[in-house]
């Protein structure tokens, strides 16, 4: 069984971390799911590219959406599990995604995430997150 480490309190704080960003990208909260991010973070995705900054990962949130083509998302992160290690982080979780149109829910594809995270300022937030997708 692995070892649990981090505070109670920074356990707490990364895995609201961790809802907070499906909540904010499924919402169109796209400026509150930039700030899931640190000022230098990099969100990587095999369908949509690499995007490093506050001013790329804006520019993400603006493809993304067109992408939607007018209907919706839900992003369901399961099997959330990290070590804490200080300041830093490193994580994992699986991903279930659905498009929602006309209040009806699709299944698209399932995959996951793999995390390395930073305490900035006192709030975990990631540094790099990274989409795999299931074959």
């Amino acid at each position: 069984m692995p070892k649990i480490t981090g505070t109670f309190e920074d356990r707490e704080q990364i895995r609201e971390l961790y809802a907070r960003y499906a909540i904010c990208i499924d919402a169109s909260r796209f400026d509150d799911w930039v700030g899931c991010f640190t000022p230098d973070g990099t969100f990587e995705s095999p369908l949509m590219g690499k995007f490093t900054g506050a001013e790329a990962l804006h520019q993400f949130t603006r493809q993304y959406y067109e992408s939607w083509a007018g209907d919706g998302v839900r992003h369901m992160m399961v099997n959330v599990s990290f070590e804490v290690n200080g300041d830093t982080a490193t994580g994992t979780c699986s991903l279930i995604y659905f498009k929602v149109h006309d209040g009806k829910s699709e299944f698209l594809l399932t995959g996951g995430y793999h995390d390395t995270l930073r305490k900035d300022a006192g709030e975990w937030r990631y540094m790099h997150r990274k989409v795999y997708l299931d074959q």
